[in-house]
C-alpha cells in the first residue's frame, strides 16, 4: 500500500470515530473521493471459497444483481481459476465463510498470489453460521487483503444461515443448529441484493469505506489455535473403501490434498480440519469420530431433518 493510500486510510478512520461509525460497513467522509479506476464498472467477478454452497449462493446472487445493473458478471470458485484473473476486471467482490474465526487459509494464499489491481473498486462478504464469531474482522481481512493489492473497498457485509459445522450437531447439540434451519431466506437474499447495488452506487460515487476491524475475543481463537483443538477433538478420519464411490467430491473440496482415494485413506496430519469432505460426501464413507461420536456430514444432517434450503429466485432451477 503507497503512502498516499496509507495516509487516506488513516484520515478515513480518524474522521470514521469522529462520525460516530461503528464498523466496516459504514461510508466515512461522506465529501471523499478514492481514486477509482473507473465508476462505469462494465465487468466485474465475485470470487469465493465455498463447501457447503451457502457462499456460492450469495456470490452468485451478487453476480446476478450487477448484471441487472448493465454489468457484465462472473462468479467463480477460487479453486477452479487462477489469481491472476483479478487483473481482468473493474469491479471485484470477494466471499468466504468464517472458517475457525477468519478467512479460509486457502483463499488467503490464493489473495496474495493476486497482482496488482490499483484502483479497482472492490467489496467483501462473509457467510457464517448461527451467532457466529469474529465474522466482522473476517469480512475486513478479505477486504484489507483486496486493498493491499491496490483495491478500493467499496462494501462489507455479513450473512447467517444455518451451520455447517459437523461436531455441533453430532455431539447432541441438534436443537442448536436447527434454530436458524430457515436460513438463508428471502430476507438474507434482499440484504444480498441490496448489498450489491449499495457497491455499484458507492463505485459511482467514488465513496470509499473504512476497514475497521472490532476488539474481540475471538480473535485469540482464530485459525491455527482452533483448528488444533478441533482435530485434537477428531479421534478416527478415515474412508469407508466399501462405502465409497470414488466420485472424487471430497478431495475436490479439501484444500489441504490430504487425501488418497485409490488408497481410501485422509492425511490427517495435513488436514485443517475443514470438514468438506465428511460434509459433502454423497454416500457417507468419510468415517470420522468427534469426541468420540460419529460425524455426520452436512447433506446427510440436511436430509434427516427434511430441510430445504429456499433459493434465490435469479438462481431457480440453475
Amino acid at each position: 500500500m503507497d503512502s498516499s493510500r496509507r495516509s487516506f486510510l488513516v484520515k478515513s478512520a480518524i474522521a470514521g470515530i469522529a462520525l460516530g461509525t461503528t464498523g466496516c460497513t459504514r461510508a466515512v467522509n461522506p465529501g471523499a473521493v478514492f481514486p477509482v479506476r473507473t465508476k462505469s464498472p462494465k465487468n466485474a467477478i465475485v470470487i469465493y471459497f465455498s463447501q457447503t454452497g451457502h457462499t456460492k449462493r450469495m456470490g452468485r446472487l451478487i453476480a446476478k444483481t450487477w448484471e441487472k445493473a448493465g454489468i457484465k458478471a462472473d462468479a467463480r470458485d477460487v479453486r477452479d481459476i487462477g489469481p491472476s484473473v483479478l487483473a481482468d476486471y473493474d469491479l471485484i467482490a470477494a466471499g468466504s465463510p468464517v472458517f475457525y474465526y477468519e478467512v479460509p487459509a486457502y483463499m488467503q494464499e490464493w489473495l496474495k498470489k493476486a497482482p496488482r489491481i490499483e484502483g479497482t473498486p472492490v467489496a467483501s462478504f462473509v457467510t457464517f453460521g448461527g451467532k457466529g464469531g469474529n465474522q466482522r474482522n473476517t469480512g475486513c481481512m478479505l477486504l484489507e487483503l483486496l486493498a493491499e493489492k491496490g483495491g478500493v473497498p467499496m462494501g462489507m457485509e455479513l450473512f447467517s444461515n444455518m451451520s455447517a459445522f459437523a461436531p455441533t450437531w453430532s455431539s447432541v447439540s441438534e436443537d442448536r443448529v436447527l434454530l436458524y434451519r430457515n436460513l438463508p431466506d428471502k430476507a438474507t437474499y434482499e440484504k444480498t441484493r441490496n448489498f450489491a447495488r449499495t457497491v455499484v452506487q458507492r463505485v459511482a460515487e467514488g465513496k470509499a469505506i473504512e476497514i475497521d476491524r472490532e476488539i474481540t475475543f475471538s480473535e485469540m481463537w482464530k485459525g491455527g489455535t482452533s483448528i488444533w483443538f478441533t482435530k485434537l477433538m477428531i479421534g478416527k478420519h478415515t474412508i469407508d473403501a466399501k462405502t465409497c464411490i470414488k466420485c472424487g467430491t471430497c478431495v475436490e473440496k479439501c484444500p489441504a490434498d490430504a487425501i488418497d482415494i485409490e488408497k481410501a485413506s485422509v492425511n490427517t496430519g495435513r488436514c485443517v480440519g475443514c470438514l468438506g469432505c465428511v460434509n459433502n460426501c454423497p454416500v457417507q464413507a468419510i468415517d470420522m469420530t468427534f469426541t468420540g461420536n460419529k460425524v455426520t456430514g452436512f447433506n446427510a444432517f440436511v436430509k434427516k431433518h427434511n430441510i430445504v434450503i429456499e433459493e434465490p429466485e435469479e438462481l431457480a432451477g440453475t
